[in-house]
């Protein structure tokens, strides 16, 4: 079971994430159960079990919370596991038990950045034909301090651009410049929004209007577009369906949304939480939820 936390981490709201991610042969519609209602299910599903539970990006700091949820969980087969992912060191802590151990993911290698870098930005086997544009990336890579989805996303922007004025504008960009946290992946993932279509920024900036770990339909984008009024005329033969589905191409190919898997009626995506949050702060002055 996969379940993207954030920053909610009210016990309701997770044990219908949770149910919602374990197998579910009925479909049965868990959003109107009550707390105890939720609590009594989640242990019929899992007791006799052996689980791996993931809670991903998980912001909480009370203890209280995760004793709640942990005592309602704790009832699987020997061999159960429950893997946490957090970008917050004391979270890690907190959630720790004589038990488990916390492992800090280091940094990518410069080595293994520009190895990553190259194999996003070129076509295979044509690197060695710009080496001016090689020594630029080496530059690039080293701004992005070990982070491999700011390594991808600015890689994915130039990919097929052999236009050296381009590497060199991204390279000498103002943004690196400003007041930055540790690890900040911020500044490299807006380089690669400024540098997006003027037609793809406002169907990006949509992507704030919904909770971070959502998945999306490209039928629904398609509507919700077509009603803001971000999608021009189809040419001859084309639907808006299919102009949505050909921006939300280029946002793939771009690196912005993962997960991009082919239904009978479209597509559906993901997006990194920390492209979400890249959406929120692109959307300030133009979207607010409430």
């Amino acid at each position: 079971m996969w379940v993207c936390v954030s920053n909610d981490f009210e016990l309701r709201n997770v044990l219908v994430k949770i149910l919602n991610s374990a197998p579910n042969p009925t479909k049965e519609n868990f959003n109107n159960f009550e707390t105890e209602q939720l609590q009594n299910r989640l242990r019929n599903t899992l007791e006799d079990k052996r689980f791996l539970l993931v809670l991903d990006d998980v912001w909480n700091e009370d203890r209280t919370r995760w004793d709640e949820l942990k005592e309602i969980i704790d009832i699987g087969v020997e061999g159960c596991k429950i893997l946490v992912t957090t970008r917050s060191h004391l979270t890690a802590t907190m959630m720790c038990t004589k038990s488990s151990n916390s492992y800090l993911l280091e940094r990518l290698s410069d080595e293994d950045s520009f190895s990553l870098f190259v194999k996003t930005a070129f076509k295979e086997g044509k690197e060695e034909r710009y080496p001016q544009l090689l020594e630029i990336g080496k530059e690039i890579v080293n701004k992005c301090g070990g982070l491999p989805l700011a390594v991808k996303t600015l890689a994915s922007s130039l990919f097929s651009v052999v236009d050296k004025t381009k590497w060199e504008s991204m390279r000498d960009n103002k943004i690196w410049n400003l007041p930055q946290k540790e690890k900040d992946i911020l500044p490299a993932l807006e380089i690669s929004y400024n540098q997006l279509p003027s037609h793809l920024k406002p169907c990006f900036v949509c992507f704030s209007l919904f909770s971070e770990g959502s998945e999306f339909s490209s039928f629904y984008l398609a509507k919700l577009w077509e009603a803001l009024g971000f999608l021009p005329q189809p040419n001859e033969n084309e639907t808006m369906d299919d102009v949505a589905i050909q921006f939300l191409h280029e946002l793939w190919s771009r690196s912005f949304l993962t997960d991009f898997t082919e239904l009978s009626h479209g597509y559906s995506f993901k997006l990194h939480d920390l492209v979400h949050d890249l959406a929120m702060y692109a959307a300030k002055g133009e979207f607010q939820t409430i």
